[in-house]
């Protein structure tokens, strides 16, 4: 932890310098609305950035989701992006390979938009995103200590960050994330099925490379970090499973699955210092989407406000 807390002083003393010889600061650092492009290692990467405050939350989509899935399609507005910024800073990115659920101007797309993000090698695994999510963060100057939100297969990417820069993290929320247990809960078969649903993925847009995740290695690397940080945090839980279309080639898996989400959920509480296990009511897997003022309660709540 000491080479990150270095860093960090390095980048304040950095922009400290720079500003003072008239340069710009880093272009996420201060407060109000920041929507643009981040060279990070010779990539851009969309980051947007809203409110005033910390600790500044930070959202980790799912598989396959950009930034927007966080301020688009709220069933119970305020979406999850506005609501929180009303207390706090919020920032969220595209991660390379995601796809956008909406336009330019925030209308509901009818088909599948590119990332905002330059592309990336794929397959990756949580690592990759952690050290990218980590260059964007220090690149961008957005102001820590971060309170992570991460849904779906983002929970694992939020598991990871907080156990490898356990100093930088005020708390977590997950937001019915993908368990690194259910791989032991379920048949190696069964799991390889779950697990080439984001190994080798179609792409909805044509000439279009979409994200891809070697998910076993993925869940190794979670496995094998230290301790989460005890910090304030929250799992919500999702009440009920989409449902699979008959004939679907998942289905046998996705059956097992479901029969284990309990268990799996309660190692994952059990594996987060202190964390509370809440079900959602009136929920399927999208509950920014059903539910944004549970996600928003639950920022609120381990933010402390």
């Amino acid at each position: 932890m000491v080479g990150v807390a270095v860093l960090a002083a390095g980048l304040a003393m950095l922009v400290a310098c720079s500003t003072a010889r008239g340069e710009s600061p880093p272009p996420a650092a201060g407060p109000g609305d920041f929507a643009g492009l981040v060279t990070v290692d010779g990539r851009q990467l969309y980051l947007e950035c809203h409110g005033s405050g910390g600790p500044t939350v930070v959202l980790q989509s799912g598989f396959g989701n950009a930034a927007d899935i966080w301020s688009v399609g709220a069933e119970r507005p305020p979406a999850v992006m506005e609501g929180v910024a009303g207390f706090t800073r919020v920032c969220a990115y595209d991660r390379p390979g995601s796809t956008r659920v909406s336009t330019d101007d925030g209308q509901i797309s009818e088909t599948p938009l590119p990332a905002r993000s330059q592309p990336a090698p794929m397959p990756r695994t949580a690592a990759d995103v952690v050290g990218e999510l980590h260059a964007l963060l220090t690149t961008a100057g957005v102001p820590g200590p971060y309170l992570l939100v991460g849904h779906s297969l983002g929970g694992p990417f939020t598991q990871l960050y907080a156990r490898t820069f356990p100093d930088e993290v005020a708390g977590i929320v997950l937001v019915d994330p993908t368990p690194p247990a259910l791989r032991d809960l379920v048949t190696p078969a069964q799991w390889e099925t779950f697990a080439g649903t984001v190994a080798a993925p179609p792409s909805p847009i044509p000439g279009y490379t979409v994200e891809a995740y070697e998910l076993g290695a993925s869940m190794d690397q979670v496995r094998d970090a230290p301790p989460s940080p005890r910090v304030p945090a929250t799992i919500l839980v999702a009440q009920n499973v989409d449902a699979v279309p008959p004939g679907d080639p998942s289905a046998d898996a996705v059956a097992a699955i479901e029969r284990v989400r309990p268990e799996a959920f309660a190692r994952l509480a059990a594996d987060i210092p202190g964390a509370q296990l809440v079900t959602v009511p009136d929920t399927s897997h999208y509950i920014q989407i059903q539910r944004p003022d549970a996600v928003i309660g639950a920022v609120r709540t381990v933010a402390g406000r």
